[in-house]
């Protein structure tokens, strides 16, 4: 498992990549801050795409049930496994990180 900082200019790219390859998966997205604590905002939905927006300087993470924007992160790091990304940390202007898990779906028994 690796983790690594992601420079602002490759964020696009990055983010455009990744989406381009990604299994279907579930997501978790949580916020911590020292003022809030931890606060997850979804523990388990289907994640539909992570994008950023250079013209709006927006990280979006659409899953089925919820939209999760950060706008103007200041810095993204990134945690892969096997070639495969599983985890963005965030962290906002407002110093609160955004901390965003993904999980491969369950898979069926075979028959």
């Amino acid at each position: 498992m690796t983790t690594r900082k992601l420079e602002s200019p490759e964020w696009q790219r990055y983010f455009d990549q990744v989406s381009k390859h990604l299994p279907t998966m579930r997501v978790g997205i949580s916020i911590m801050g020292e003022s809030i604590g931890v606060q997850p905002e979804t523990e388990d939905s289907v994640l539909v795409g992570i994008s950023y927006d250079p013209n709006d300087e927006a990280l979006e993470v659409d899953a089925a049930n919820i939209s999760h924007r950060v706008p103007k992160p200041k810095e993204i790091f990134v945690r892969e496994q096997a070639g495969r990304l599983s985890s963005i940390e965030v962290i906002a202007q407002d110093g609160t990180k955004q901390i965003i898990e993904l999980r491969p779906l369950p898979s069926l028994p075979a028959s």
